[in-house]
């Protein structure tokens, strides 16, 4: 006779979050990070700092609402 097996445990909601939300601020980071060095060695102003941290926004909403569509 087989035992039942257990549900697996969801981990919690705020630490799926906050974990989601670290991931986005570092991410950011970087954006600006690369697009500040890129910035100051082709002398453009803030172009590719810019372009960078909306890429990386886009990408992170996008990231976003995948997540949020598997947890719901």
């Amino acid at each position: 006779m087989k035992t039942p097996k257990k549900p697996k445990k969801r981990p919690k909601t705020w630490a799926l979050l906050s974990g989601t939300a670290l991931q986005m601020g570092v991410t950011l980071y970087l954006a600006s990070k690369a697009g500040k060095a890129l910035d100051a060695h082709w002398e453009t102003g803030r172009t590719f700092t810019l372009v960078f941290l909306m890429l990386m926004l886009a990408l992170n909403m996008y990231g976003l609402i995948k997540f949020l569509n598997r947890y719901n």
